[in-house]
């Protein structure tokens, strides 16, 4: 690695700084004798590429000629396997190349031997699904019906169903982000993944329904109505269902998510506070580490060099080597089957495509979401991998065969174009492969190959035993069937399957399927909200939605209902506490507070209180009189008293009051005052209104002597914290003193944190001055706190600035992203000052800083010494080994990327951005201006997360501007005052930690 970058460091002293420049320097050339091609595997040898997890097979099934860059499949009700044919990929989509291929097994040995075209002339097709004897077919904008009317294995029309996806991007349309993964859901409806380029999607069949808007979602259709719906999601490529119906999604450098609430609740109350719907739940990081065996490709060599020394702009891949961690995750799938070993039901199979490998996962629950992590046997190898650099995995389906198949695109190239040097693109053949493509099946040692299915002429009676099989595949088309055919012979044997099958999930099944028959009876869905198996009782709280008339539920299924606020498992009550938000009963608000009350509550609290409407209220007063519940404590009572301030209806104001002005001084009720201050602020409003006037006179003493504590954190309440923030709210001339005192370094450091949180809320005029008259006496690890806090209000500046004229404060109170903020405003004297405190901005490219800085990566570094570096330049930003602030990327997540790539991202920060990670900019109506990461974004409000590490909150009418800056967060400027030895050592630190944090 070493001399690898003495040749680097060589082409920097050869080229110059100057010459590298990417603002000034022509792109490099190569010729045809640096990138010699790495040749393509013939079908009869590939199988001697692969590395596989011992216990398991890795079978060819079809390959070419007998099928062509596959990039999606589905296997119809007899076991032929209709294949998306991408053949435009990844430049042709003008040409209409891609297709539908039927590939058939005649002689029933589990592999394909003939195949036809089904329907070609398609644009960048990328999802398919078999239903009543044709396909939907995904094609970027369109969602395409193909039926095969006449029965000849070839399609007779091609239907337009939906239309608009990508709908803002169709003149720049990414081929990595377009719809895909059909999916049939135990709902019996179509789901797919609308990718990341979203859309306002219309039905063409219905145009005069109301687009669905899908930016940020997924979708789902029912086949029959084509009634469409968003539904929740967002990944890129890949989407899966588990046994239960759990949902999950992966992005290119996020590998496996999964989607804890539907997207049909969001909304219903549009002031209650709800966290993300996706959640990453890899244990190793999203862009974990993968274990590569194939060789670097040469075009990807030079393209690091280059990027190394800023030649060409992009990401960097480590020292030249392929990328060692996610990057082109994909094709995420659910293992349903039921021909390996029984453990692996259940685990998770994720490719990277980049890097030639497939990636295995077990998923454990962990409160309402999941923990995946490697096996124990796997944590230094993938479950499969290749040596060859064609092999090129996207996606995975469970088989009829209880196997799991694996689409294998097989192209020398499956670079995304847009990231390809223009000099380095002209000598790639980015069409190589469009005739080669591979289907394989992963397979138990000793598998025996079963019958070909036949459920096409399966009985109705036949198929509705096929709901308890072992095999999701089975399950899944037997449901697909049944719904199509609308069959009430089925229904007799569905309630008997409903009632008395000794599987779970095929009880489950039954009960959807008796649904789509319109046959589900209100008693036997009361019979299963009371099952003896928590997945059958939260299915059918979801299909008690279904049964509601005004709001209301029949009587029969809500007395069964009703006691689920108290059921054993926690994600039944998750269901419920998100179902009531669509109901109307007169036992919904005891209802709500039995939920609230129940053990374990904590995490329930979002939901309830999204599903508390008209309830809130009265919810609050029930709570706030018997707040002594052990499992739910004050934490729903505050919740809720937000919710209300935010909401801000005059009656419930009111009644906030009154029932403040009759509790008695109490920390409580600091507490709920505090909440209330920061709510009626969002809502443009004020804690000293006359309501408030009576309990604010009560508890003040209070809230001052709790705020004036000086007790170490674990032996003061969050009283002390709530003290701070109401006194926040309040008139700063008659409150600044206590504020101001609990910056000193002389208290807590969690004290001092606590008042800084709560000088966020005062809009006084003075705050500036008045602080910076204490500088001296502010606790040194705060101030860059303090000036972040003292830089969102422009008032607030020109004292910052007199003060480091006068010598006040000093430059060093003043981190590179903070001073990168002062530079961005227009005011032309405000911009001399600065030039004339700090300097004029530096000149010239980042690359040159990078090349300036490159000698660091043959330097022997000191993780110990790297570690005083990021306690100072990184901590408040980016955590590792639990410590520091999770802003940023987790240094755990990136140890993997190399040093290389480190250096060029600390030092290049806007280099490459990805998009989780770009600052975005709100102005208030109030004058306040806040940076940070977009967090969440709703109909209703915005969620930032500063640098700061503070989380705030925005109504959309505290919103005068939201704009994206299009550069990252981490500001540039970081190495001001490094050597190249700091570096190396920071770069140590970050790459192997140092034993305080391993």
């Amino acid at each position: 690695m070493r001399s690898y970058w003495v040749f680097l460091l060589s082409i920097v002293a050869t080229l110059g700084a100057g010459t590298l420049s990417r603002s000034s320097a022509a792109e490099p050339e190569v010729t045809p004798n640096d990138l010699p091609r790495i040749p393509a595997t013939e079908p009869k040898d590939v199988l001697s590429t692969f590395q596989v997890r011992p216990g398991f097979a890795l079978q060819l099934v079809a390959a070419e000629p007998l099928v062509v860059s596959p990039v999606a499949m589905d296997f119809d009700e007899n076991g032929r396997l209709f294949v998306v044919e991408m053949l435009d990929y990844s430049e042709r989509r003008e040409e209409h190349l891609g297709r539908v291929r039927v590939l058939e097994d005649t002689d029933g040995d589990g592999r394909f031997d003939k195949s036809w075209i089904y329907i070609d002339q398609i644009p960048w097709p990328t999802a398919v699904l078999c239903y009543r004897g044709g396909v939907f077919i995904g094609t970027t904008p369109d969602i395409l019906y193909c039926p095969d009317r006449n029965h000849d294995g070839v399609a007779d029309s091609k239907e337009v169903v939906f239309t608009g996806f990508a709908s803002s991007s169709l003149n720049h349309l990414n081929v990595q982000a377009l719809l895909n993964s059909f999916r049939w859901g135990i709902d019996c409806r179509v789901h797919g993944s609308a990718s990341v380029s979203g859309g306002m999607v219309i039905s063409s069949k219905h145009p005069e329904r109301a687009a669905v808007d899908l930016r940020g979602r997924d979708f789902s259709f029912d086949p029959v109505t084509l009634e469409l719906r968003a539904e929740s999601g967002g990944g890129q490529h890949g989407m899966s269902f588990d046994n239960t119906w759990r949902k999950f999604v992966c992005s290119n450098s996020d590998h496996i998510q999964a989607v804890l609430y539907e997207d049909r609740y969001v909304g219903l109350n549009p002031d209650a506070e709800l966290p993300s719907v996706r959640q990453s739940i890899a244990v190793d990081g999203p862009a974990a580490e993968v274990f590569r065996i194939s060789p670097d490709e040469p075009w990807r060599v030079i393209r690091t060099r280059w990027r190394v020394t800023g030649a060409v702009p992009g990401m960097i891949e480590g020292g030249g080597r392929a990328s060692g961690y996610f990057t082109g995750a994909t094709g995420v799938t659910i293992y349903r089957g039921n021909a390996f070993p029984a453990e692996y039901v259940g685990d998770a199979f994720v490719a990277d495509c980049g890097s030639n490998l497939i990636h295995h996962k077990k998923l454990r629950p962990e409160g309402l979401g999941f923990r995946a992590e490697r096996p124990a046997d796997e944590l230094d190898r993938e479950f499969i991998a290749s040596r060859d650099n064609w092999f090129r995995p996207v996606q995975f389906a469970n088989a009829p065969d209880g196997t799991l198949y694996v689409i294998d695109m097989y192209r020398e190239t499956i670079e995304h174009p847009w990231s390809l040097p223009e000099s380095i693109k002209r000598h790639l053949d980015l069409n190589s492969g469009n005739n080669r493509g591979r289907i394989y099946r992963i397979v138990p040692e000793h598998f025996r190959q079963p019958r070909l299915p036949t459920l096409g002429a399966a009985s109705t009676r036949e198929l509705t035993h096929l709901m308890e099989h072992a095999n999701g595949w089975h399950r899944d088309t037997a449901s697909r069937l049944l719904s199509e055919r609308q069959d009430r012979v089925a229904v007799r044997d569905l309630v008997r399957l409903a009632r008395r099958s000794g599987y779970d999930i095929g009880r489950t099944h039954a009960l959807w399927a008796l649904n789509s028959l319109n046959s589900l009876e209100d008693g036997l869905l009361a019979e299963a909200l009371a099952d003896p198996s928590a997945t059958v009782r939260a299915h059918a709280i979801r299909l008690a939605e279904l049964r509601r008339r005004d709001g209301a539920v029949p009587p029969e299924i809500w007395q069964r209902m009703r006691p689920l606020a108290h059921d054993p498992d926690l994600r039944v009550r998750y269901q419920l506490a998100w179902t009531l938000g669509l109901l109307r009963s007169p036992e919904k608000t005891p209802t709500l507070l039995d939920l609230l009350n129940s053990t374990g509550s904590t995490p329930l609290i979002p939901a309830v209180l999204n599903s508390a409407g008209e309830e809130a209220s009265s919810l609050f007063d029930l709570l706030l009189n018997d707040q002594q519940s052990p499992n739910s404590g004050d934490a729903p009572v505050l919740a809720l008293a937000r919710m209300l301030s935010v909401r801000h209806r005059a009656p419930e104001i009111a009644s906030l009051g009154s029932a403040l002005d009759r509790l008695g001084p109490k920390a409580l009720g600091v507490e709920i005052l505090s909440e209330v201050a920061a709510g009626l602020g969002r809502a443009g409003d004020s804690i000293t209104r006359a309501e408030f006037a009576s309990p604010l006179a009560r508890h003040l003493p209070l809230a001052k002597q709790l705020a004036s504590t000086n007790g170490p954190a674990d032996t003061v309440s969050a009283s002390t914290r709530a003290a701070l923030q109401l006194l926040g709210h309040l008139p700063f001339d008659a409150h600044g003193d206590t504020l101001l005192d609990a910056l000193k370094s002389d208290k807590p450091e969690w004290i001092q944190h606590a008042s800084l949180e709560a000088l966020a809320s005062v809009q006084a005029s003075e705050l500036s001055s008045r602080v910076l008259s204490r500088w001296a006496e502010v606790s040194k690890p705060i101030r860059s706190d303090l000036v972040s806090l003292l830089l969102r209000r422009k008032p607030w500046i020109a004292p910052l600035l007199e003060a480091l004229e006068t010598g006040r404060m000093a430059r060093a109170d003043f981190s590179a992203e903070q001073i990168q903020r002062l530079r961005g405003y227009t005011d032309a004297a405000l911009l001399e000052r600065v030039d004339r405190i700090f300097g004029a901005a530096r000149s010239g490219t980042r690359q040159e800083v990078v090349n300036q800085f490159l000698p660091a990566l043959a330097l022997s570094g000191k993780a110990t010494a790297g570690r005083a570096v990021y306690d100072q330049r990184c901590a408040t930003c980016h955590r590792v080994g639990g410590q520091g602030r999770a802003i940023g990327p987790d240094f755990e997540s990136v140890r993997a990327t190399g040093k290389e790539k480190l250096l060029t991202n600390i030092l290049d920060p806007n280099r490459e951005v990805s998009p989780s990670y770009l600052a975005y900019t709100v102005e208030t109506v109030s004058g306040e201006t806040v940076s940070g990461l977009l967090m969440t974004e709703t109909a209703d409000q915005v969620q930032l997360r500063g640098a700061d590490g503070t989380e705030p909150r925005f109504a959309r009418a505290q919103i005068k501007r939201l704009t994206a800056s299009g550069i990252s967060l981490m500001p540039e400027g970081l190495e001001q005052g490094l050597s190249a030895q700091s570096m190396a050592d920071l770069l140590d630190f970050i790459a192997h930690g140092s034993p305080a944090v391993r």
